[in-house]
């Protein structure tokens, strides 16, 4: 059983991770001053040897953050409490509703709307080549709302409801390879703010439990409206001449872009450091290596670059969808006439992790009666907006459109293309390069390693 439920009441565990926050800071600064401590001639040298040990300058730095962490942490747990959600149906239900509230200490006035986001995730053991494991956390799908507060005299209660789809996992438990469901509150307030998260018990629904919830059909959640929250990371809609306009503008994805290109600098300049430290002993390794770095570098930037330097129109309208995407000042143009469309759907696009907090975005994907697809809209934060702008553009197609019907009579569109031969061998050739690299600077310095192992013997 559950230790973070209660009959139909959810825990966080906001309480032990003030407490890991607290072990954290005390093992990572005990041992971080104990070395500077004891090897502080030692760490000055190696400072001298070579640049990139001024990395470590950073480490009491970060010591201080995680102190501040902890800190924050052990506030927010003495000023709000437990604050248990209550799940209602419980469990939640998949293909039905995950719905409950929560009371929070607190007057309403104080915090006007809270950001509630509901993630599925699976959580499974990955192994590298060393056969070294580790624990690994996907995002499968995700819902984000944003909810107003209903005020009750000195405290508040936080509706919230979601209908995650019925093609999805439901909870199960902790082993190698499972799926769990993720429920984050954010609440902004002055001082401290509100932040966390509940893992909640989600089964299937069933007829009975289906039937049984139609007596919540008509109870409102009040939900914002999207785009008076998301100000920026939506489409701009607008009425035009011959149908609807969605325009997703320039720099849509910047935090992402700015992450990735600054990630893309730091490992250049790092691999340019550290890899300059091995060019007498392993010269061609080493310039191997170092250029296998630049290349990932090279390509984070390029992506960086990329998202915050294109822009993508989409015109829907009775005769069909026209599609251009503008990158660098180029425009890239695409037309799909109304009879060869057979749907639009929803896929997942892309998701990120910073701190406790995880987004997921939507793509859509207009799938022509030749199997091939088009990207019609991206960066949709959440499964319920990205279907509602996709109902907005089946809706600009008109009543009398309907469906096309896929064509299967040519099996290969909808299956994937072999891998090229020459880029299987290309693969191969790179995954050995570095073991050919390493024995030729080896056979180069064989002399100088004879000569060691004779003095070593001798």
């Amino acid at each position: 059983m559950n230790e973070n439920i209660v009959g139909n009441q959810v825990f966080s565990q906001a309480k032990k991770h003030y407490w890991h926050y607290w072990l954290l800071a005390l093992i990572w600064n005990t041992t971080l001053w104990f070395a500077i401590i004891m090897g502080g001639d030692n760490i000055l040298k190696a400072f001298d040897a070579n640049p990139i040990f001024y990395f470590f300058i950073s480490f009491p730095f970060i010591g201080v953050w995680i102190v501040i962490l902890a800190i924050k942490e052990t506030l927010a747990w003495y000023k709000f409490g437990k604050t248990p959600i209550i799940l209602d149906p419980f469990p939640g239900q998949v293909g039905g509703r995950c719905a409950g509230y929560l009371d929070l200490p607190f007057s309403g006035d104080k915090a006007h709307q809270a950001i509630v986001t509901l993630t599925c995730v699976h959580r499974y053991r990955y192994k590298d080549n060393t056969e070294r494991s580790s624990w690994r956390e996907e995002p499968i799908w995700q819902d984000r709302v944003t909810i107003k507060l209903d005020r009750y005299g000195q405290t508040s209660r936080l509706n919230f409801a979601f209908h995650p789809p019925e093609n999805l996992p439901v909870s199960e438990n902790e082993n190698d390879d499972y799926h769990y469901w993720r429920m984050q509150i954010r609440l902004p307030l002055p001082g401290i703010d509100y932040d966390r998260q509940f893992i909640v018990p989600l089964e299937v629904a069933d007829d009975w439990a289906l039937a049984e919830n139609e007596r919540y059909r008509h109870k409102a959640i009040p939900i914002v409206e999207h785009r008076q929250t998301e100000v920026g990371t939506i489409p701009q809609i607008e009425k035009t001449a011959s149908g609807t306009q969605f325009y997703y503008g320039y720099g849509r994805s910047k935090a992402t872009a700015i992450i990735l290109m600054i990630f893309g600098m730091a490992i250049a300049v790092f691999g340019y450091f550290f890899f300059d430290g091995f060019m007498d002993f392993l010269p061609i390794t080493a310039r191997l290596m170092a250029a296998f770095v630049g290349l990932i570098a090279l390509a984070m930037i390029i992506i960086g670059i990329f998202l915050v330097t294109n822009s993508l129109t989409v015109e829907v309208g009775l005769m069909g969808v026209r599609k251009q995407q503008r990158i660098l000042g180029l425009a890239f143009e695409e037309v799909v006439d109304a009879n060869h469309i057979v749907d639009i759907i929803t896929e997942k696009n892309a998701s990120s992790t910073s701190g406790n907090t995880t987004r997921v975005w939507y793509s859509l994907k207009l799938v022509q009666s030749d199997g091939q697809q088009i990207e019609v809209a991206d960066s949709l934060e959440g499964q319920s907006y990205a279907n509602e702008i996709r109902q907005h553009m089946l809706s600009c197609l008109g009543m009398r459109w309907q469906p096309a019907r896929l064509d299967v009579s040519e099996p290969e569109n909808n299956l994937k293309k072999p891998v090229p031969v020459w880029l299987k061998l290309l693969g191969k050739l790179v995954s050995f390069s570095f073991f050919i690299a390493l024995i030729v600077d080896i056979g180069l310095k064989s002399p100088q390693i004879t000569d060691f192992i004779t003095k070593v013997i001798s």
